[in-house]
């Protein structure tokens, strides 16, 4: 077995997982407990300073009758195309990239399977060698984390069983609407609408190229919504999971902490932090919190 074969068989699903964040942190400490649980290995690799020069430059790049993106979302749609260059001069032939303040559900590893599958059948894909494609090669950007899609009964759609998908009765998100109109307890994989949220998307080698060309220059709201628009135009093959089978973990509301990307807006941690890393919180659409499992031995599940 070639090295590529090698390190396809000991990741299982892709050939690495690559957390984007700015340093170890009450984020990076959960994420890893969640990982080691779930027999996840999870890559940190360092995220180059920004010059703020360069932010400047990518918050007003293009004409001014174009929609930019503010100073915060500059700062982590660069960190986004920072870790993505890496994934191509590391020579990746696929990745998934995680924000570093996601969580998942402790199954996470046969959900992965069965999605798997349903790419490959969505994608007509007959047949499988376990070791180099579990997901087939007919797409380029697989959305598995998120905070919303839409769904239509006219969509092409693979559906299947799924006990530990979020029921409609729990479900969180502008997208609840979409979400109701598919069979409750099951997941829904079909070619992407509208997807919102970069919690966690994995990428094959000719998507991490396309990425780079296609959303280089800034020009949108965010890293995730011109990354939406560029599956919506075809410009990228993208596949959506629905319900999502990774999202954002809050700490507890009383602290008001929120995610690395909206510490670029402004929202910096306080002293309190080293407090609320030992308090629980909660995550959307997550029915066993793999992060609350391994913290605190308990589930999470934010509740309507």
């Amino acid at each position: 077995m070639d090295t590529l074969q090698s390190q396809y068989a000991d990741n299982k699903q892709f050939q690495s997982i690559l957390a984007l964040s700015t340093g170890p942190s009450w984020r990076t400490r959960g994420l890893l407990a969640a990982a080691s649980l779930t027999g996840l290995d999870i890559q940190i690799p360092p995220q180059p300073p920004v010059n703020p020069n360069l932010v400047d430059a990518f918050e007003h790049m293009g004409p001014d009758n174009v929609q930019h993106p503010s100073h915060g979302a500059s700062i982590a749609w660069l960190a986004h195309l920072d870790l993505i260059k890496h994934t191509i001069q590391a020579n990746l032939d696929t990745v998934l990239i995680i924000e570093d303040d996601v969580d998942w559900d402790v199954s996470i590893r046969s959900q992965m399977v069965q999605i798997a599958e349903s790419v490959r059948n969505l994608t007509h894909i007959d047949t499988l060698d376990q070791d180099m494609e579990p997901y087939g090669r007919e797409w380029e950007v697989l959305w598995i984390g998120h905070c919303g899609e839409y769904w239509e009964e006219q969509f092409e759609t693979v559906l299947y069983d799924d006990p530990t998908a979020c029921p409609h009765s729990d479900y969180f998100g502008w997208a609840k609407q979409y979400i109701e109109r598919l069979p409750d307890r099951q997941r829904a994989v079909y070619r992407s609408v509208n997807p919102v949220c970069s919690f966690a998307y994995a990428l094959s080698r000719e998507g991490s190229r396309k990425i780079l060309e296609v959303l280089g220059g800034a020009q949108d709201e965010a890293f995730d919504v011109s990354m939406m628009h560029a599956c919506k135009a075809g410009q990228l093959k993208c596949i959506s999971v629905v319900p999502e089978v990774v999202h954002q973990y809050f700490p507890a509301q009383s602290f008001g902490v929120k995610s690395a990307v909206d510490v670029g807006n402004g929202q910096e941690p306080g002293p309190e932090e080293a407090e609320f890393e030992h308090v629980m919180g909660s995550t959307e659409n997550i029915l066993e919190s793999a992060r609350c499992r391994a913290l605190w031995g308990q589930r999470c599940l934010r509740k309507q």
